[in-house]
C-alpha cells in the first residue's frame, strides 16, 4: 500500500477544488492511502465516508511569499509544515504533495524530510512535453536555486538520469546542459565548468539551446535555477499565447469558423499537449521521500495529475534508486 501525505491548503482555488482531484485519484488507485492536512472543519465534509483518507488538523496556511526563516519560525502548525514533518518522521509514508508556497515547500522538504546522502543539492525538476508524442524531457533546476556550482549541476545530471531511467523508463538516457550555443565553452561559468566534468561520461550529450530543448531527442536537460525558471515560465506563456492567437484567428469570420470545424480534432489534441496541468507539477529530487509541488492555481485535474505523479514515482522506486545509485559513488 502506497501512503502519501497531502497538504490541501494554500492553493488559489482552495481545498474543495483540490479534494475533487484527490477523490478522483483514490477512485482509480485502490492501493493508495492518504494522510490529508488542513482545516479540519473544511475537510471533514469533503471526505465524509471516503475510504483510505485520514484527516490531520492544521490551523494555519503558509502564504505564497515566505522566507525560509519566516516559514520555520511562524508556520510550524501549518498544513504544509505538518505534512512534510510527518513525511520525514513516519517511515510508512512514501511521499508528500502540496499546491502551496514553493519557497515554503522547498524549505520544509529540505529541513523536515531531509536530503539523500550523496546529494550535493536538491533540484526542482519538471517533466515537459516535447515534439515527439509520448516523450517527455526532464528539466532541472527550474527555480530551487538561482545560482548553482558546477558540482551541483553534475549532481543534477546524475539524479536527473536516474529519474529518466526509473520514471520515464528510458534505457541509457542522455543528459544535456542548457546553454546559449552548442560550441564547447558556451554558457555561464558554472555551465562551462560542468561541461568539463561531464565530458567523459557516456550519458552526456553535450549542450542544448532552448529552442531545441523540447525537440524530443533529449531525456534530461540540466541548468541553473534562474535560467531554468525563465525557461519554464517562458514556455508556459508561449503555449498560452499560441492558443489565444489561434482562437482569435479562427473566430475572425465565417470562413475561419468553418476552418476551425475542420481543424477542431487536431486543435483539441494540441491544446491537451500544451496544457501544463497534464504533467502534474514540479518534483523536488534529492530528498528522502517523493516530493511533488503542484501549481498554485491547480484545479481538480491538475491536482489529480500531481498526486498521480507522486504515486507513479513511488511505484517506480525512485527514492530507493537514488539512494542505491548515489551510495555507489
Amino acid at each position: 500500500m502506497v501512503k502519501l501525505a497531502i497538504d490541501l491548503m494554500g492553493s488559489d482555488l482552495g481545498p474543495e477544488e483540490l479534494s475533487k482531484g484527490l477523490k478522483d485519484f483514490l477512485s482509480e488507485t485502490p492501493d493508495c492511502q492518504v494522510e490529508v492536512f488542513g482545516d479540519e472543519k473544511a475537510l471533514q465534509p469533503l471526505f465524509a465516508g471516503a475510504d483510505r483518507v485520514s484527516i490531520h488538523p492544521a490551523d494555519t496556511v503558509v502564504p505564497m511569499e515566505v522566507s525560509p526563516f519566516e516559514f520555520l519560525r511562524k508556520y510550524r502548525t501549518s498544513s504544509m509544515f505538518l505534512a512534510c514533518q510527518t513525511a520525514g518522521k513516519d517511515t510508512s509514508i512514501d511521499g508528500v504533495v502540496s499546491s502551496g508556497s514553493t519557497g515554503g515547500f522547498l524549505t520544509a522538504c529540505h529541513t523536515l524530510v531531509g536530503r539523500i546522502p550523496g546529494v550535493v543539492r536538491e533540484g526542482l525538476a519538471a517533466p515537459f512535453i516535447t515534439a515527439k508524442p509520448g516523450h517527455q524531457t526532464l528539466i532541472l533546476d527550474i527555480g530551487a536555486s538561482n545560482y548553482c556550482t558546477a558540482e551541483e549541476l553534475v549532481c543534477f545530471a546524475r539524479i536527473g538520469k536516474i529519474y529518466a531511467s526509473r520514471v520515464f523508463h528510458r534505457t541509457d538516457p542522455k543528459v544535456f546542459l542548457l546553454s546559449n550555443g552548442l560550441e564547447e565553452g558556451k554558457g555561464l561559468k558554472e555551465t562551462v565548468e560542468a561541461y568539463q566534468l561531464l565530458k567523459g561520461d557516456p550519458s552526456f550529450g553535450g549542450l542544448s539551446e532552448a529552442r531545441d530543448a523540447l525537440d524530443g531527442t533529449k531525456d534530461v536537460i540540466v541548468t541553473t535555477g534562474y535560467p531554468g525558471n525563465i525557461f519554464l515560465k517562458g514556455t508556459e506563456g508561449t503555449a498560452e499565447l499560441m492558443m489565444g492567437m489561434l482562437k482569435k484567428a479562427f473566430t475572425k469570420n465565417l470562413r475561419t469558423k468553418i476552418g476551425y470545424l475542420l481543424a477542431k480534432p487536431g486543435l483539441k489534441e494540441m491544446k491537451r499537449n500544451l496544457d501544463y496541468r497534464a504533467t502534474g507539477g514540479a518534483v523536488l529530487l534529492g530528498v528522502k521521500k517523493v516530493a511533488v509541488k503542484s501549481h498554485g492555481n491547480s484545479n481538480a485535474y491538475a491536482f489529480l495529475n500531481a498526486v498521480r505523479l507522486a504515486y507513479n514515482m513511488v511505484k517506480a522506486g525512485l527514492v530507493k534508486g537514488l539512494e542505491e545509485e548515489l551510495a555507489q559513488r
